[in-house]
């Protein structure tokens, strides 16, 4: 959650300010049911029907997930990637997302975003001195930015806990850019301020991801639509359920009991009066209009999500490749909007640990730091060779090695490509170094024109 206040306001900040902030913006509604959604218990699995011995099925058409999944895989299945002209800047920087992990951080970021709409993420320093990142759930975040900026002045983070007597304990740290207070709060009782601590990171250390500008999560326009599909689909089974416990009416049987009746069912034939008659007491089921009802729910979930669905007949595998892009047309523009928000949240990133690089004797500009996105879809190879090649006069290799889906890193593969060279001239050798020396002189010697005598050659 983000507030935004007044520089001088939060400057002047007490004590009982930051626990009335807390009280206030501590419990988010909003964050809670739209994970329940994401992780499959709807509203349906608790609805409850007045007739206690009808049919009451609860199924799950868990959407939400398939939205966020699919959105998040195409969005970031692939790494991003990061390249600098600075190699050793650059080389510091992979060592610190390697040790963090930072592929999997990134996914787990956009995954919170795609799910609750944005998400945090906290940098600190290890029992190792080593530079660290990891995401905090936005329910338990309360970033305090100033009136009309997004530059945070105050982060509150809310840590819940309990102790081996099972006693609830709250954990509260409050980061401005110099130091950290710590409150604990035992019991559900009043906080109190345990201790004060600088860090060194020369602003608030931690970032703030959104989905949108609106901050709203990637399913949160179709939960209504998720309802009623639900209930659909339910109803539907409810249906076929109390057809086949259906009731069997028998009209002028005559005067039997009921082990007669099961004689009858048993031997397949029932003796009936003059004017009797018998037949099942069932719902009639108008089956066309109940599928066209649900796949236009269905549909619509996939055209109001901007996620299509991958599993549709028309999703063949000859479909070119400009076929596929037409059909991912509205994934890729929630994604753009994504990328946008996604590279300043990774800008600010890596512009913190760039101040503890320089903190620990590096010289580095974190803007000189380039990063590239790229889409997880289906990539015809030999047409991006084509381009590449003829791109050679107009883009360096880096430039180029960027262009093709499985290089991670061109900077590596750079450097790959000349430590092969280096041992392809190593093993050359001395031999091939003459023989090459010899057929560059005879190229460069004048070719007589016809008829013209060649020169003798002393052997």
């Amino acid at each position: 959650m983000i507030i935004y206040m007044e520089r001088d306001s939060v400057a002047a900040l007490t004590e009982a300010d930051i626990k009335r902030i807390i009280e206030e913006n501590e419990v988010n509604l909003k964050y809670a049911e739209l994970e329940r959604y994401y992780r499959g218990d709807h509203p349906i699995l608790h609805t409850t029907k007045k007739d206690s011995t009808a049919p009451n099925n609860r199924i799950v058409n868990n959407m939400p997930k398939y939205i966020t999944d699919t959105a998040v895989g195409y969005f970031l299945g692939k790494p991003v990637v990061y390249s600098s002209q600075n190699d050793a800047f650059m080389e510091a920087l992979q060592d610190v997302f390697d040790y963090n992990e930072e592929q999997d951080e990134n996914t787990e970021v956009a995954k919170k975003c795609s799910i609750c709409g944005d998400c945090f993420e906290m940098l600190y320093m290890d029992e190792d001195a080593q530079i660290r990142f990891t995401k905090v759930h936005p329910g338990q975040g309360i970033m305090i930015c100033e009136t009309g900026f997004d530059t945070p002045l105050l982060m509150l983070r809310i840590i819940y806990s309990k102790d081996k007597n099972n006693t609830p304990i709250k954990k509260v740290e409050m980061w401005d850019k110099e130091q950290c207070w710590y409150f604990r709060s035992i019991n559900n009782g009043p906080l109190d301020l345990e201790d004060i601590q600088p860090h060194y990171w020369g602003d608030v250390p931690f970032v703030y991801y959104i989905n949108n500008e609106d901050r709203l999560g990637d399913f949160e326009g179709v939960v209504s639509i998720v309802d009623a599909y639900n209930r659909v689909q339910s109803n539907t089974a409810n249906y076929f359920q109390y057809n086949d416990e259906a009731i069997l009416k028998v009209l002028k049987m005559g005067d039997v009991s009921s082990q007669d009746i099961a004689a009858m069912k048993e031997k397949g034939a029932i003796i009936l009066e003059d004017g009797g008659d018998i037949q099942w007491l069932i719902k009639e089921v108008s089956d066309s209009p109940l599928e066209n009802y649900k796949n236009r729910l269905r549909e619509d979930m996939h055209i109001f999500s901007n996620v299509p669905n991958l599993t549709d007949e028309n999703f063949g595998g000859n479909l070119s490749g400009v076929a596929v892009s037409y059909k991912l047309w509205g994934i890729e523009q929630i994604c753009a909007i994504k990328e946008r928000k996604f590279k300043r949240g990774l800008q600010r990133r890596i512009e913190l640990i760039t101040n503890m690089l320089n903190l620990m004797g590096g010289n580095y500009d974190y803007r000189d730091i380039d990063i590239q996105f790229r889409r997880n879809k289906p990539q015809n190879l030999l047409e991006i060779a084509q381009i590449i090649q003829m791109l050679a006069d107009l883009l360096s290799k880096e430039s180029r090695l960027k262009m093709l889906p499985d290089v991670d890193n061109p900077r590596d593969e750079l450097d790959k490509l000349r430590d092969e060279q280096q041992k392809e001239m190593s093993s050359f050798g001395a031999s091939g170094y003459e023989m090459l020396a010899k057929a560059l002189q005879t190229a460069q010697e004048p070719t007589p024109a016809a008829g013209e005598p060649k020169e003798a050659v002393n052997e």
